[in-house]
């Protein structure tokens, strides 16, 4: 099993930056939907969601052919490589470590293209390119905007990428689950693609980690594919019946888009301040950092003594035990984290 942020210790009272949620919470709409759907748990859900998915759909301003719901963003990343089952798989690191996990267990042949921490992670497009001309992949799998490096990549950017994938026929897996927070523009036009596969997590924007929900926008081929042998009920009331509420709540998402821009910019700067701290710029809500002469391991350690949790990234393909993550959350807990990181690191 890969590891993931989340704080599970002994400690009652430790604020959380490892889990890149939302910190507003969940909405009170929601709550009510969940409360209401309580009347339902004695009977089965909807076997495919389509009520969900209609909406889904509407908010997407996609045909519901395009769409499939997942018991989170995990389970269509695995349904997505049991459907295709490709030979070969490029992955563009580092980022999400479930995506390697998933076609090694389908038996794919796992190749990786390392963005270069000199130059902070940004897409080398022409390093890309060499590397599908090379090794001929058939499923590129994209993070955008990425996690771990909050980096995010234009569509012009990409598009030679996407061109010199078309020559090789190979398929396209973007992982859009960040993009909310973002607010900059989907890949979800490429859809018109047959071969391309947008991912979402409702989870982390609307902060129902527990309740498990996430869709994937893409070609009607590929979709099908991956109904054909997607498990039956794998999505239960609670997630099914609060989609619609959601999508509609207009004062969630203002909220949630005030705090973000404010909080996200008060956090780079003060993070920017400290010493022995390397701060990458992101378009999402988390920063990854590296520690110039330190451990990740032993400040996560430091600065767990004054009940703050912190994600190290030695897992990652590509970083090391240099590389922390950390969430951006209310003013109140960020406030509390950035002089327990800067006292740790003088030390």
């Amino acid at each position: 099993m890969n590891k993931h942020g989340g704080y599970f210790g002994n400690k009652k009272e430790v604020i959380d930056f490892s889990i890149n949620i939302n910190p507003i919470g969940i909405s009170n709409e929601v709550k009510n939907v969940i409360v209401k759907s309580l009347d339902h748990i004695g009977r089965y859900p909807e076997i495919d969601g389509m009520t969900a998915k209609k909406s889904i759909a509407e908010y997407e301003a996609a045909h519901v052919d395009h769409l499939i719901l997942g018991n989170g963003a995990a389970e269509l990343i695995y349904l997505y490589a049991r459907a295709l089952k490709p030979k070969k798989v490029l992955i563009i690191q580092p980022t999400f470590n479930e995506y390697k996990r998933a076609f090694k267990v389908v038996g794919s042949e796992i190749y990786e293209c390392i963005m270069d921490k000199a130059n902070d992670f940004l897409m080398d497009t022409h390093k890309i390119i060499d590397a599908i001309k090379e090794i001929k992949p058939d499923v590129l799998v994209f993070c955008n905007p990425n996690n771990p490096t909050g980096r995010y990549t234009s569509r012009q950017d990409f598009q030679p990428i996407v061109e010199a994938l078309d020559e090789t026929n190979a398929s396209i897996f973007i992982d859009e689950s960040f993009i909310d927070f973002a607010g900059l523009p989907s890949y979800k036009s490429y859809i018109e693609n047959q071969s391309v596969f947008i991912l979402r997590s409702m989870t982390k924007y609307f902060a129902v980690p527990g309740m498990r929900l996430g869709y994937g926008i893409g070609n009607k081929t590929i979709i099908r594919k991956m109904e054909a042998i997607k498990e039956p009920w794998t999505l239960n009331c609670f997630a099914l019946n609060s989609v619609d509420a959601l999508i509609h709540d207009k004062e969630y998402m203002l909220r949630t888009k005030q705090w973000f821009e404010t909080e996200k910019k008060w956090m780079y700067k003060s993070l920017k301040k400290i010493k022995n701290l390397h701060v990458i710029e992101s378009h999402t809500n988390f920063f990854l950092c590296q520690l110039l002469n330190h451990t990740s391991k032993a400040i996560q350690e430091k600065i767990l003594q004054e009940d703050i949790y912190i994600r190290t990234c030695e897992d990652f393909t590509g970083l090391d035990d240099t590389y922390i993550r950390l969430a951006v959350k209310e003013r109140e807990d960020n406030v509390k984290l950035i002089p327990c990181l800067k006292y740790a690191l003088m030390i």
